[in-house]
């Protein structure tokens, strides 16, 4: 069913691999509230901002963080941002979709991500497909296997 987002009272922050325009406008459309890179730091700036920034600064102001694909959760430094932090993060499983598809991604998942926000507390990233949602692990704190 349509409309959790909106009457979820969540806001949701979009990285800049999900764009200024297409996505943003669908999720929008379908009552999403949220904000893009570009938006809150300006174009010039939102592509030199460093990820560890705009996932620290998102989190802490409560945003729900909406992510072109998975990368993060492989790299040490972001990852160990995310668990510290607290970031609850839906990250496109499959990086070759653009536009259009990425946003119905989003939204044919609309209820399953507000029912995970209202049931997960602990830091996550989830992967968003067609096929629905699936918690990926994210690198942080490190294990023994890890190193």
């Amino acid at each position: 069913m349509a409309g959790e987002a909106e009457a979820s009272g969540l806001t949701f922050f979009l990285d800049r691999g999900l764009g200024s325009r297409i996505v943003p406008n669908a999720l929008r459309e379908a009552g999403w509230v949220l904000e893009t890179m570009d938006e809150r730091y300006g174009k010039d700036e939102s592509q030199r901002i460093a990820d560890t920034q705009w996932i620290e600064e998102a989190t802490i102001r409560g945003d729900v963080l909406l992510c072109k694909d998975l990368a993060i959760t492989h790299n040490l430094v972001e990852a160990r941002v995310i668990y510290m932090s607290g970031a609850r993060i839906f990250a496109l499983a499959k990086a070759d979709v653009v536009g259009k598809e990425m946003a119905e991604l989003f939204l044919v998942n609309e209820a399953r991500i507000i029912d995970t926000l209202k049931r997960v507390t602990e830091p996550f990233v989830f992967a968003v497909s067609r096929n629905g949602l699936r918690r990926t692990r994210v690198r942080y704190p490190v294990s023994g296997a890890d190193l």
